[in-house]
């Protein structure tokens, strides 16, 4: 019997029975202030590239594997990723993971990067007797924000590498029952800002990280009541804050799947 053709030669792509849900990563982190986030984050794959925004490098004190730069710019992010392009073309070692903590504060830096090329687009506010600070004075600031997560999330995921952005959360507000006397919410928890939400579908992983009274720490892989979490990988809803026992758990169960 004869083989049919194949319809798909010539042209790129892969099947998708080679396809596995752990090869490379995007996950988008949510979590209160001090609620282990960037503890949870320093469980993942290694070595790991580790963008400081929040300029808290001491929480990853004792911690192996892990290169750490605080406050980047965004020329200094853009200049670490051309170098990655040239080494992954050279066939030289990457990080494994990539990480930005946190989003909410890697946005003041690419407004500056935005007010750099396009002075226009921020005003400036006195603060104190001698200082001024810039703030956006166009929504085109905010499509040019969402646009850079975009690029960023492309980039990294066309080098192969694990990529992990860290969210502060916020109660989602609800656009159409708010007014502009009396902000309505859903229920659920979102990003801060809530204009980075649409961003959540770059990333194939979704979780958010909670702690209780007793200082249980738990993730949330799957939809609830609280946050919109999904997984690509076979996770139960709450697990243990480890992302490395998180992808062996994900292998041994589609392991037993297959026997």
């Amino acid at each position: 019997m004869s083989t049919p053709p194949n319809p798909f030669f010539g042209m790129e792509g892969t099947p998708t029975e080679q396809l596995k849900a752990e090869d490379q990563l995007r996950i988008a982190l949510l979590g209160k202030a001090k609620s282990g986030k960037t503890t949870l984050v320093s469980t993942a794959r290694k070595p790991m590239r580790f963008y400081d925004h929040d300029n808290r490098k001491e929480t990853l004190e004792g911690k192996e594997g892990i290169f750490v730069v605080s406050r980047p710019t965004m020329l200094q992010v853009e200049t670490d990723l051309s170098i990655m392009k040239a080494n992954k073309v050279k066939k030289l070692p990457l990080p494994a993971t990539v990480v930005h903590d946190s989003v909410t504060y890697m946005i003041r830096a690419m407004e500056e990067e935005i007010f750099r090329q396009d002075p226009k687009l921020a005003r400036l506010i006195r603060v104190g007797n001698n200082t001024t600070v810039k703030i956006r004075n166009s929504w085109d600031v905010i499509n040019g924000v969402q646009r850079y997560i975009e690029y960023l999330v492309a980039e990294y995921s066309a080098l192969g590498v694990d990529l992990i952005f860290v969210f502060h959360e916020k109660d989602e507000k609800d656009r159409t029952e708010s007014t502009p006397n009396e902000a309505k919410y859903t229920g659920l928890v979102t990003t801060d800002p809530q204009y980075l939400q649409n961003s959540l579908s770059l990333f194939n992983e979704v979780y958010r990280i909670t702690v209780d009274g007793n200082r249980k720490y738990q993730v949330a892989c799957r939809t609830n009541f609280d946050v919109n979490a999904s997984t690509t990988m076979m996770l139960d809803p709450f697990e243990e804050p480890n992302i490395m026992k998180m992808i062996a758990k994900h292998q041994a169960k589609r392991e037993a799947s297959v026997k």
